[in-house]
């Protein structure tokens, strides 16, 4: 392996690494860390690019690409928690913590929850003295900031620039909470309002960068990238949720489903034909990992599932952007850290843990309310405070881009070529924009998301599939399968397209 690579697997045992790309090269597995070199590099050998259509539906289903797919057939993020060996013709998977038992009182849990992210940030900053956090005015951030906090007043981390970086619309509890913390704790606070132009520029972001996510995603990510590049390290919590209290998306473990749930046409946007004979490939990409964790069942593989899928495949690639300028870590994302967490009953990972760690801070903070409630962490009762809970007004925005900024028929011509997506349903539907004002984000972050897929194709060149009607479709397969048993099996055959040929 040689010296870029080693580099590039140095956390690829953390929860929040950046998954590079990958191609199969003669039996040989290359490495990429940008989605346009992949490209390239795939262009060389195989004379062209190809959309993978079972992404597209994967994407449209979820949000984002199931286990590692990307939108382009023959282009894979390297696989969950593994490296390449030294030779690069297989993968080493790192062992995953298991989840236990431990019935453990939160209070002692907090206590050595909160010295564990101590060492993990300390490790991260070693010697730098310009540090950046994402900031909000939830309480995974909170966390991060309480042990950066820590470190500082403790003089572990010796005299450092602290920078917290908040993007939200004026007045919103993200961004009141966010200013008062850095004030407490001396810190400098940057702001970032999410304009309809950072909508526009983030659907080219997406574009660039393989469209694994909503431009929506994105927020005011490419500004803090770009407007940062005198920061040494840029922190964030954003799986604290996760890890802390086992939350996702607002769910408990305990509660989650399953995570391939029911596949469906989303909207008619797919072709029927080509959503009847792909759909079903969902459903292996699922249990392609599931094989890599045999025994596991029950909240313990719907974990690995949301870990592995969701927040891997839509929270890592909008965070990469940070690392294209700036060295950007996820806290609570250390195997010491999550390992410990995954150790203790799912039910004593709650917002307990939280009160907890909030009464070891160095400086008060936890009469500053949670975003969430617009009350103190932990409070039932009382009256919210009168900051909107609402960040932004992405619904107004992309009606506005959809209404006036996207030439609708560049954007059909482009989609047109893949013989994937039913230009006449998308037609529709900015047809049906114009009837009703506002409609849901959720139809409108999928429409986001189809003009940047066009932008994509028009920009890398990149071919559909056959023809829809009566097509046998067939999809890529890695030439290197990895079997999740005992040890890696190698399979070097050369994967064929068959009926899906060039345009």
């Amino acid at each position: 392996m040689n010296h870029q690579s080693v580099d590039l697997f140095r956390h690829y045992c953390n929860l929040g690494y950046d998954n590079p790309y990958y191609i199969v090269l003669n039996g040989k597995i290359v490495v990429e860390p940008d989605f346009a070199e992949a490209l390239e590099a795939s262009k060389e050998y195989e004379g062209n690019v190809t959309i993978d259509p079972i992404a597209i539906i994967e994407l449209l289903n979820t949000n984002f690409c199931l286990a590692d797919r990307t939108m382009i057939q023959g282009i894979y993020r390297t696989p969950w928690q593994a490296k390449p060996n030294e030779e690069m013709t297989d993968w080493y998977f790192a062992p995953v913590p298991v989840h236990g038992n431990s019935d453990l009182p939160e209070k002692e849990v907090a206590e050595e929850l909160f010295k564990r992210i101590c060492n993990e940030i300390r490790s991260y900053i070693g010697n730098k003295k310009k540090i950046g956090i994402l900031l909000s005015g939830g309480m995974d951030s909170r966390m991060v900031a309480g042990a950066l906090d820590y470190l500082k007043k403790s003089g572990e981390l010796g005299d450092i620039i602290v920078t917290g970086l908040t993007w939200g619309n004026e007045n919103t509890r993200d961004v009141v909470y966010a200013q008062e913390i850095c004030r407490r704790l001396g810190w400098r606070w940057k702001h970032y309002i999410v304009t309809t132009d950072d909508l526009i520029g983030n659907i080219s972001e997406t574009a660039a960068h393989g469209c694994e996510y909503s431009p929506i995603h994105l927020h005011a990510i490419p500004r803090i990238r770009d407007d940062n590049d005198d920061m040494e390290i840029i922190l964030a919590g954003s799986y604290g949720d996760s890890i802390g209290r086992a939350e996702y998306s607002g769910k408990h473990v305990e509660h989650l489903r399953p995570i391939a749930g029911r596949t469906r046409n989303i909207w008619m946007f797919v072709y029927k034909d080509v959503y009847k004979e792909l759909h079903s490939h969902i459903k292996d990409d699922i249990e392609l990992y599931h094989r890599r964790f045999p025994g596991r069942k029950g909240n313990s593989q719907n974990e690995l599932d949301y870990q592995l899928h969701y927040m891997r495949r839509m929270l890592n690639p909008c965070m990469e952007l940070l690392n294209k300028k700036i060295e950007f870590h996820q806290v609570f994302t250390d195997p010491s850290v999550f390992g410990y967490m995954w150790s203790i009953k799912p039910d004593k990972r709650n917002n307990l843990v939280y009160k907890n760690m909030l009464k070891l801070f160095v400086t008060k903070l936890d009469d500053i309310p949670w975003a969430r409630t617009g009350l103190p962490f932990y409070k039932e009762d009382g009256i919210p405070d009168n900051y909107s809970k609402n960040h932004h007004d992405y619904q107004r925005q992309i009606y506005e881009i959809f209404y006036n900024k996207i030439d609708s028929k560049s954007v059909i011509a482009r989609l047109d070529k893949l013989n994937v997506i039913d230009t006449e349903m998308f037609k529709n539907w900015l047809s049906y924009l114009r009837k009703i004002k506002y409609p849901r984000l959720e139809i409108l972050e999928k429409l986001l998301w189809l003009v940047s897929l066009s932008e994509m194709v028009e920009n890398y060149g990149i071919k559909g599939i056959k023809n829809h009607h009566n097509a046998s479709i067939c999809f890529h397969k890695p030439s290197i399968q990895y079997m999740y048993m005992s040890k890696n099996i190698i399979q070097n055959t050369k994967s064929c397209l068959k009926g899906m040929i060039n345009r």
